[in-house]
């Protein structure tokens, strides 16, 4: 008869050796799983969306309001959804300032100021907007702005004058105005529209500002 001999203390190290590579398998492939995924997440919350925006037509009338028109045209790239999507407009021009501190409306005690004029279109959906601004921005009911529309940006666009407005106006520091404006003709306008989601602009351009015929 011939007797077996159990070498247990050849088995225990490969033994050992098999669980260390399966152990390392598995902590690896979690490792990539979890970069993967956080890669994924930031790239998502960090992505601004690209498009192309054209500024189509500047008319100004730093005098009449309404006769102040910004058209901007997508020319391609991502749809610009517009609850998170803000433009800032600026150039030579004027507003109406309330003297009393308060947030002015034309034929109230004040003066037109005339400066730098910054112009902050915070809110471009049309809910809360005045007729006015519907009326001239028909393609944007679906609340995206995509390629193919034009985006019409009126002098007259603030709601009657009130804080409640999404255009916000400021001429040479003065914070307290109609929130209407006008841009000075033959002078230049820069437009940027910016994501808020990543607070990065999406385009910007420099413009001439014609006279309104």
């Amino acid at each position: 008869m011939v007797a077996i001999i159990k070498n247990n203390n050849a088995v225990t190290p490969v033994l050992g050796a098999v669980l260390l590579v399966l152990l390392t398998v598995v902590l690896a492939g979690a490792v990539a799983v979890i970069v993967i995924s956080n890669g994924s997440a930031l790239s998502l919350s960090s992505s601004t969306p690209m498009a192309m925006i054209e500024v189509s037509d500047v008319v100004g009338y730093a005098s009449s309001y309404k006769n102040n028109f910004v058209s901007l045209e997508h020319k391609g790239g991502d749809p610009l959804d517009l609850d998170s999507t803000f433009i800032v407009l600026s150039g030579e021009g004027s507003s109406y300032v309330s003297q009393v501190g308060q947030v002015g409306q034309v034929g109230h005690v004040g003066f037109m100021a005339y400066g730098h004029v910054t112009v902050k279109y915070l809110d471009l959906t049309p809910e809360g907007s005045l007729l006015a601004y519907k009326r001239n921005n028909p393609c944007i009911d679906d609340g995206v702005w995509s390629a193919g529309e034009i985006l019409v940006l009126d002098g007259d666009d603030s709601i009657n004058g009130t804080d409640a407005s999404t255009v916000h106006v400021s001429v040479d520091g003065y914070s307290n105005t109609s929130n209407n404006y006008g841009f000075n003709d033959g002078e230049t306008v820069t437009v940027k529209i910016f994501d808020s989601l990543t607070d990065r602009v999406i385009c910007e351009d420099v413009v001439d500002v014609r006279r309104v015929e």
